[in-house]
């Protein structure tokens, strides 16, 4: 049986698509365009191996004359030993969020690894010694212009959002359209932070622009998958509930009751 939605119930779709395109507009902002000196972020974008490449021929280059090792074993031993380790990530911590920031168009400034840095880096005290190692990370401009995107985006569905929201509840909805639209918000969330804040990432805009430093970009959209993945089937699940419930709901509606009738009886006379 088919259940004509009224104007209450079609403005609170509205509301929950807009709404839910915000929500995933602000997901691809934390996970992708919000740098941070932390150690979960720098061992998202040390996992690319094309990245670590970068950064172990730049340093070993700068460090192996003073520290008088061969510039291949002293790679190997960044790599292994580094690079790839939870420990060797915190001490890159601070150089890869300037590098975050500039691929990502926030800031323009070089990305410098200064001899303090390169000390905890290569572990080693005569590493002080070294000329500074410029990273060569540049600033990708399918990037910039999908962080400046997003943004907006985020901001104007969400505030649409908001409007046909109030609009739906000055025409005062029924509880069964309330909730069918909370179900169908629920359902459009988990799209589309699937799709806006994790797909987007992870397969589109790698196929855009091949740069090295856009591979950190998959990289860093993986790290919640778990997250992404969990809520999204519990969204959709309690969402089907609810659009459910508000059907049948909308279909058992109040019946209108028929006016009393009185019936006419004739007068008989009889006393």
């Amino acid at each position: 049986m088919y259940v004509q939605r009224s104007l209450s119930a079609i403005l609170l779709l509205v509301a929950g698509v807009l709404l839910s395109i915000g929500v995933g507009s602000w997901w691809l902002q934390r996970t992708v365009f919000t740098p941070g000196a932390s150690v979960d972020i720098a061992e998202a974008i040390l996992d690319d191996a094309g990245i670590r490449l970068e950064i172990i021929t730049v340093v070993s280059a700068r460090t192996a004359g003073t520290l008088e090792a061969d510039p291949t074993e002293l790679a190997a031993f960044l790599d292994t030993a580094v690079l790839g380790t939870t420990p060797g990530a915190a001490v890159m911590a601070e150089p890869l969020q300037r590098a975050h920031l500039r691929i990502i168009g926030s800031n323009d400034d070089l990305v410098v690894i200064v001899p303090t840095e390169l000390v905890q880096i290569v572990r080693d005290e005569r590493a002080l010694d070294s000329a500074p190692a410029t990273i060569p990370v540049p600033v990708i401009g399918a990037l910039k212009t999908t962080r400046t995107a997003s943004g907006w985006v985020m901001l104007i569905s969400s505030g649409l959002g908001v409007l046909a929201l109030l609009a739906a509840l000055a025409t005062r909805p029924y509880r069964g359209e309330l909730q069918r639209g909370l179900g169908e918000f629920m359902i459009a969330t988990a799209v589309a932070v699937l799709t806006i804040g994790w797909a987007l990432p992870k397969f589109v805009i790698p196929a855009v622009d091949s740069n090295t430093w856009t591979g950190a970009v998959p990289h860093l959209a993986d790290r919640n998958l778990g997250v992404v993945i969990g809520g999204s089937l519990v969204l959709v699940v309690g969402g089907l509930r609810l659009v459910l419930s508000g059907v049948n709901s909308t279909r058992r509606g109040p019946r209108v009751q028929p006016a009393p009738t009185m019936r006419y009886r004739p007068d008989t006379g009889w006393g």
